[in-house]
């Protein structure tokens, strides 16, 4: 039995440690990842008290969870690198524009970027952030990972570990 939480595309209080973010759209073969990667964290006994959020989309209210959060690591499937290959990059409240920080605010749907900038403009703070992202082999309709990136999932999972060991050591 797990003592990591899992929830599903519902905003509320963060651990106030950790919070990692796994999101992208189920139906869209590896657009899936962030899901699939939530689900395995959620049972990983290495990530005992990690929050693991698993969402269709980053949305305006994931600001809030951020802000009280010490360290958030959001896993997203991306269409730049090869098929499984996996990216970690620190991300920074000015990201707002960068590759993979997302162009700005809808109604629906924010890039991290953005919501680490939110977090510290409407919260006052802005934790530790961190995008990994996984090479995407296709986006078809379907609801199966290709098998580059599901044999990535592992790796994934030891690359969240790892940020997280990291973290847990860091002085104050």
């Amino acid at each position: 039995m797990s003592h990591t939480a899992l929830r599903l595309d519902a905003p509320g209080d963060a651990a106030g440690g950790v919070l990692v973010i796994g999101y992208g759209n189920t139906l869209r073969s590896d657009d899936g990842v962030g899901w699939h990667a939530a689900g395995l964290l959620a049972d990983d006994p290495r990530l005992a008290g990690v929050e693991i959020v698993a969402s269709h989309q980053l949305t305006p209210e994931l600001s809030l969870d951020m802000s009280r959060a010490s360290l958030v690591i959001l896993v997203d499937a991306s269409a730049e690198g090869p098929p499984g290959a996996i990216t970690v990059r620190r991300l920074e409240g000015d990201d707002v524009g960068a590759a993979g920080g997302g162009g700005g605010v809808t109604s629906h749907h924010v890039g991290p970027g953005v919501l680490l900038s939110l977090a510290r403009d409407l919260y006052g703070a802005a934790p530790d952030a961190f995008v990994v992202s996984v090479g995407t082999a296709t986006m078809e309709l379907g609801e199966e990972l290709s098998p580059p990136v599901a044999a990535a999932l592992p790796a994934i999972a030891d690359a969240v570990v790892g940020l997280v060991a990291a973290h847990r050591r860091s002085p104050g």
